[in-house]
């Protein structure tokens, strides 16, 4: 890793050193965040671990952090399959092998292979490819009885197309389109007998709905209809459905009986539901033949980890399913949920989390926001986050339109010329927060991430005195060149095409270089960056440091870090997380006043 002070040369000094890029780190600020944040490193590869369905092998797949590509490892067998777009993969029921999108050595484009497992990967044959579009990439799904493949294709907008293939053995029948036309978002769901159960987020239905496509002829039948809230995910349970929403940005969980009738499960508190599935168990003291339907799904908040939890039809509320050892209490910290009036008046939901008894009064303030993509930002566990409130500090997540958080239509409202959207709700919640006395400029902290990064450098650059520290990791800053960098041809549908004069006018309005003033006086600012940064690409944050560096008025600090030998976004875990999450931590707490 290596640091530069106000764009100079790089430091010869550890991430350890009390003295920090030429600005000394008083060490009381480590100690706040080491002790806690050492217990919980996550695992530094991360390994992604399917078995086959028929128990006999178990795939691994290590990523590699300049290419974001996965190798795939056949456990008790010298069996690799590389080259691998991190898209999904999907085994046979038989365990005979799997599919997986496959990026071509020459043309770079994608190709969706299959893996006979021992079978060495030269001879994998490639089952569908579309020559006129190679930047298309595929996700396979196969049926539990190994009759149909379903491929979802995906060109990096929010829609997809949806292509089945019928199997017997290793043979497939010519593949036909039972989604032709990028024309919405199609989720495989769930199968049964020759039929696929699919999330249809579609003009018409822009919350979704369930809907039942009959296998080989098309036919479509509406499942559960659409709701006032965006769905998520489903799982049969007994004759109804089982239905994770969002509500304002949180997650409700829905028991749908045969009428399509709702009835609410209680959650633990204002959260994300990960995923869900249906069972079949038998309940305590009961005989074995009295099995009962149940679902198990994993739920996750601010200051919960990731557990899993299970709901019977008969039960009132979900139960963990086992215990999980914490040296925190999360009872000890609150989640509430407010709504505030954006720019236009469109209500954005925000989130502010923080230590149960802490007065909500000039307090050191986290601000984050995502914003695109359709990525919704739900309340989920994070060390770091966890940490920053154990100290003191308000941390405060907002629900920015171009997210997930309100279905398909929050997303498009922020979508192309409306992005400043975006930015907007980011800066009327901190505006928010200074008004009800929460904090003040000088103790309110932005973080953003990837396009998190986009919307914290478009709400420093516009707006630099609402902020007392910044930090942006793996950002957009050239929305002008953006498609030349790193993978940003795939997010035109997202941004707008630079060569397209009105998209160009919007994106030169809000791109976070090209709103730099000489003259201004800049918050303190750490610019985080990879050197291999398939993604992004590192040349967005380099020149951004470097013209933020001429441009700055005061003496606050602009730092620039490089991280040496990583990917896009923080690294993966180990002693390499541990360093970065204290180093960003720290360089808040110190300018925002935590602990003081």
């Amino acid at each position: 890793m290596a640091y530069a002070d106000d764009f100079c040369e790089p430091s010869t000094q550890t991430p350890t050193d009390p003295i920090w890029g030429n600005h000394r780190i008083e060490m009381s600020y480590r100690a706040l965040f080491s002790n806690h944040l050492a217990q919980m490193i996550p695992d530094p590869t991360p390994i992604y671990t399917i078995p086959s369905p028929d128990g006999r092998w178990i795939a691994r797949a290590r990523v590699d952090p300049s290419t974001e590509l996965l190798t795939w490892e056949i456990d008790s067998l010298s069996d690799q399959v590389g080259d691998i777009y991190p898209s999904g993969m999907a085994w046979t029921p038989d365990g005979d092998g799997f599919f997986y999108d496959r990026i071509l050595p020459f043309s770079g484009g994608h190709g969706l292979y299959f893996h006979a497992v021992g079978i060495p990967q030269r001879q994998d044959p490639c089952v569908l490819y579309h020559a006129e579009q190679p930047d298309w990439f595929y996700q396979p799904h196969v049926s539990p009885d190994g009759r149909w493949l379903a491929v979802s294709i995906l060109n990096g907008s929010a829609a997809n197309r949806l292509t089945v293939m019928a199997r017997v053995g290793r043979t497939l029948s010519p593949p036909y389109s039972i989604i032709p036309h990028f024309v919405g978002r199609y989720d495989v769901i769930h199968w049964q007998e020759d039929q696929l159960i699919l999330r249809a987020v579609e003009p018409q239905t822009p919350n979704g709905c369930l809907i039942a496509i009959d296998l080989p002829d098309g036919a479509r039948t509406l499942v559960l209809p659409e709701r006032d809230l965006p769905l998520l995910d489903a799982a049969p349970l007994g004759e109804g459905w089982i239905a994770t929403c969002l509500r304002q940005g949180r997650a409700e969980l829905c028991w749908f009986d045969t009428h399509n009738t709702p009835t609410t499960i209680p959650l633990p508190g204002l959260g994300t539901v990960d995923w869900l599935e249906s069972t079949l168990e038998t309940p305590p003291n009961s005989a074995i033949c009295n099995l009962q339907f149940a679902i198990r799904f994993a739920y996750t908040d601010f200051a919960r980890p990731p557990q899993i939890y299970r709901w019977r039809l008969d039960e009132d509320r979900p139960h963990p399913v086992e215990e999980i050892d914490l040296d925190f209490a999360p009872a000890d910290f609150v989640t509430r949920a407010h709504t505030i009036p954006s720019a236009d008046g469109a209500p954005v939901p925000i989130f502010v989390a923080h230590r149960r008894h802490l007065p909500l009064k000039d307090c050191p303030t986290l601000l984050t926001a995502y914003g695109g993509m359709g990525h919704a930002l739900t309340p989920r566990f994070s060390p770091d986050v966890l940490a920053w409130m154990e100290g003191g500090g308000v941390y405060v997540s907002v629900c920015a339109r171009g997210g997930g958080e309100g279905g398909s239509a929050w997303q498009g409202a922020a979508v192309g010329v409306h992005k400043q959207r975006t930015f907007d709700d980011v800066l009327a919640a901190a505006r928010w927060l200074i008004a009800r006395g929460i904090t003040r400029p000088a103790r309110l902290g932005l973080w953003g991430v990837s396009n998190g990064g986009l919307t914290a450098g478009a709400c420093l650059t516009q707006a630099p005195d609402l902020f007392g520290a910044v930090v942006i990791e793996s950002g957009l800053f050239d929305m002008l060149r953006y498609p030349h960098l790193g993978q940003g041809r795939h997010w035109i549908p997202e941004y707008g095409n630079p060569v397209d004069p009105s998209d160009r006018a919007a994106l030169a309005a809000y791109s976070p270089l090209h709103a730099i003033r000489p003259g201004r006086r800049y918050p303190p600012t750490l610019i985080v960056t990879h050197d291999y940064d398939p993604r992004v690409g590192a040349e967005h944050s380099l020149t951004f440091a470097q013209t933020l560096v001429a441009a700055q008025d005061g003496d606050a600090p602009i730092r620039l870090r490089v991280h040496e030998g990583s990917g896009h976004g923080p690294p993966a875990g180990g002693e390499a997380w541990l360093v970065w999450t204290e180093e960003r931590l720290t360089f808040l707490a110190q300018h925002l006043g935590l602990g003081q």
